[in-house]
Formats: structure tokens, C-alpha cells, sequence
């Protein structure tokens, strides 16, 4: 219980971030805010895309997420014992036991976890054409990251999802000191990636 008092001062409860994203070649916007109440850790992104999400306080992971993509729903997921998924048009139901994680909100998430030089983890992640997978997540190394929000020492994490005909490995930057934001992100093709442009938070 101390332990999760502890982590939970480390994380602001309230914040606005805003991030810069390249998708091949195309530059865009994500705008953030988040909030914790009694529920959880409330998300909202807006960019060509709204999103609104439900985290738990205690591993951040998946409670509830709404997609809407102009203005029409594309994904709904809620966990009430079981999690119910909506998605394109098909709904499904599974049981899970531990944490789920979503790549929606992975920029989140991954800030829940303590990390070391030989950090190694499987997570369950939830992606809706493939339902919840297995990802590795490791820690590659430090590395100091510049962004228009300034500079940042950062854990470098590789995530692998174990399905055979993903190839793609996934990068993501988390800042070393709290409140351990999600500074940048980039894959292996080279094609998309993420910085932080701005941050405020209390």
C-alpha cells in the first residue's frame, strides 16, 4: 500500500500535453488532457481523432476507451468483469485476469512501470484486430532526448509484439525523473513518430 501511495504523488493530477506527430511525412497535433478522480485516470485525446479513456490507478491499465473517427464511433471497450469491445461494427467479450494495456494509450501507460538498465517485461495488450497479444517491452539504454519542450533524460524502451507477421519494433522514450512523461516515440520503419511539444501540470 505504500508503494502505491508513493507512485501515485509521482503522477499530476491534472495535465495538458501537447504532442507533434510525423506519419509519413504528414505532420499533425495531439492534444491531451488528463485528470485522476476516484474512477481513475481520465484521458482525452483530440487530433484527427477523439478519444476519451479510463485508466486504473493502480497499473494504468484499460477500464474504458471510446474512438470516434469523424465523429463516427470506431472503437468502444469496457471492462465490467469481463471486457466488452466494440469495433468497426463487431463486438466480442474475453477475460482477462491481470492488467490489459492499449496502443491507444500506450504514451500513458508506460509510465507506470520502475524501470532499471535490465528491464524485461511481457505485457497483454489489447489490439482490436487481433483482440489482447503479448508485447516484450525492454529497456534498450539512457539516452537524452531534445524536444521543443526541452530537454530530457529518458529510458529508451523496445516494444515487440509477439505476432508472427508484425515485424515492426516500437520505441518509446520515458522520462527518467517524475512525473516520467512520454517524451518521444518512433518505429522501426522509420515512417511515423511522436515528440513532446509542450506540458503543463499539477
Amino acid at each position: 500500500m505504500i508503494l502505491l501511495v508513493l507512485f501515485l504523488q509521482l503522477l499530476p493530477l491534472e495535465e495538458k500535453i501537447v504532442y507533434q506527430t510525423f506519419d509519413e511525412g504528414k505532420k499533425g497535433e495531439i492534444y491531451i488532457t488528463s485528470r485522476r478522480d476516484s474512477l481513475g485516470y481520465h484521458i482525452f485525446y483530440h487530433s484527427d481523432r477523439d478519444i476519451e479513456v479510463i485508466l486504473d490507478t493502480v497499473a494504468l491499465g484499460t477500464i474504458y476507451i471510446e474512438k470516434f473517427v469523424k465523429k463516427k464511433l470506431e472503437l468502444k471497450i469496457e471492462k465490467n468483469g469481463v471486457f466488452k469491445v466494440y469495433f468497426k461494427g463487431r463486438r466480442h467479450k474475453y477475460r482477462e485476469r491481470g492488467p490489459v494495456y492499449d496502443r491507444h494509450t500506450l504514451d500513458f501507460a508506460l509510465r507506470g512501470f520502475s524501470y532499471h538498465p535490465d528491464f524485461k517485461k511481457i505485457i497483454r495488450l489489447h489490439v482490436p484486430e487481433f483482440m489482447v497479444i503479448n508485447a516484450d517491452i525492454k529497456v534498450l539504454g539512457e539516452e537524452f532526448v531534445v524536444t521543443p519542450a526541452g530537454r530530457f533524460l529518458c529510458w529508451k524502451l523496445q516494444m515487440k509484439p509477439r505476432v508472427f507477421f508484425v515485424r515492426l519494433k516500437f520505441y518509446f522514450w520515458i522520462e527518467k525523473e517524475a512525473p516520467h512523461r512520454f517524451i518521444k516515440y518512433s518505429d522501426s520503419s522509420g515512417k511515423h513518430s511522436i515528440f513532446l511539444k509542450s506540458w503543463e501540470g499539477e
